[in-house]
């Protein structure tokens, strides 16, 4: 299984086409987002917005800046989610993650920023802040109203509630809530750090289920000098060479560019281009991946970071274009027209040759330039210790029951 990460694709700009095709028999999921679960305690956020709108706070600014992320974060998660419609069942699925977004994890996203070698600001421009007012907002009205106005609630009573949301194929009637709890709350919250701060400690909070997945599809690839920054534990599944997993990654990489230009920017003549490519071509397709992985192999011993990024294009003309051409169904002019665009790029062809260098010769194995790159999993020293604090089930765990059986 391969799992998009951390981000819900709320953009058509987070994939590239050619990951339908290179994955396509293989589970690829991806992760609903943060907030799916907010509407069905049956509390409005919208009246909590306008709750605050009259009592007009100091730190309103930052409230309505935060909803106005949010409010375009879901406007734009519908319509990626509309375009990618008929890819969803072959191209990709859809899971839901469960994980505590409460009071404690929020703590321990704090301890993981705390644990890092970058500075606040570094790490701010690494998080996508829309992905982060998701969690944010799903922090604030499902786990902490939760926290706040059904902790008094038993174990089985969560899995009642839980179940009962399961059950109904319809949004809960809109319940009146007295909104002075969450206000408090929110008072403390956005008072307390500016809207950067408290958007990149939310980024943090999904982190926490590194620990429970071998192997990523990094949505945000700014993410990687982040996951170098701070101690983390390799965890590579049992008996799998880590440095034939890099050469995939190496071999992933040779596809997407090779195939990009044909499927990027996802459209709608792109997503049908991608299913009939899937539906028709899949032996094809399978080729291509065999001789990009033997390219990887075939090149790994180059001992010359120059003389490699020739012999990268080089290998490919001579010995992928048939291959290239099978799978995109292109005549010959097509297709060199083709590899005279990927190639005009001299210095994507540079990274990648660098990466691949790093992989036989040493270096720093996080220097990919893949706008989505695989990676081994990680488990956060600062996670584990905030989780191993807990000594008994807190609220947070209620709402995480409460969502596991949605």
């Amino acid at each position: 299984m391969k799992l998009l990460f951390p981000d819900a694709c709320w953009k058509r700009e987070i994939v590239s086409g050619a990951l339908f095709l290179y994955f396509y028999d293989e589970n690829v999921w991806f992760t609903l987002n943060p907030s799916v679960s907010a509407f069905q305690t049956g509390a409005n956020p919208f009246d909590f917005f306008r709750f605050v709108e009259n009592r007009r706070p100091a730190w309103l600014p930052k409230f309505s800046k935060f909803i106005r992320y949010w409010e375009f974060y879901r406007s734009s998660l519908k319509q990626t989610a509309d375009l990618l419609e008929p890819l969803h069942g072959t191209g990709f699925r859809t899971m839901l993650l469960s994980y505590p977004r409460g009071t404690v994890a929020l703590q321990s996203a704090e301890e993981l920023l705390a644990s890092s070698g970058l500075k606040s600001s570094e790490i701010a421009a690494i998080i996508d802040p829309f992905s982060a007012s998701d969690e944010l907002f799903s922090h604030i009205f499902f786990e902490r109203y939760l926290e706040l106005y059904e902790g008094h609630r038993s174990m089985e009573e969560m899995f009642a509630l839980g179940s009962a949301a399961t059950d109904s194929k319809r949004v809960p009637q809109s319940i009146k809530v007295d909104w002075s709890a969450l206000y408090s709350y929110c008072d403390a919250l956005f008072s307390s750090a500016e809207l950067q701060g408290l958007l990149t400690t939310a980024y943090m909070i999904r982190f926490a289920f590194f620990d429970a997945t071998r192997e990523v599809l990094l949505s945000n690839p700014r993410l990687l000098g982040f996951l170098a920054s701070f101690p983390l534990e390799a965890k590579p599944a049992m008996g799998v060479d880590t440095r034939n997993t890099n050469f995939d990654v190496v071999a992933w990489e040779f596809f997407r560019q090779l195939v990009s230009l044909h499927v990027d920017p996802l459209g709608k003549e792109a997503v049908k281009t991608i299913a009939l490519l899937i539906h028709q071509n899949a032996a094809e397709i399978d080729a291509l991946k065999r001789r990009c992985l033997s390219l990887a192999l075939d090149l790994g011993d180059e001992g010359d970071l120059e003389v490699l990024q020739k012999r990268i294009v080089q290998h490919i003309r001579a010995n992928v274009e048939g291959d290239v051409r099978e799978v995109l169904s292109l005549d010959k002019k097509a297709n060199r027209e083709l590899l005279d665009s990927v190639f005009s790029d001299e210095k994507t062809w540079f990274g990648i040759a660098a990466f691949l260098y790093s992989l036989v010769h040493g270096g720093p194995a996080l220097t990919a330039g893949a706008a989505i790159c695989a990676l081994s999993s990680i488990g956060s020293k600062a996670v584990k210790a905030a989780a191993d604090r807990r000594q008994k089930l807190e609220v947070s765990d209620y709402a995480l029951l409460y969502r596991m059986r949605q």
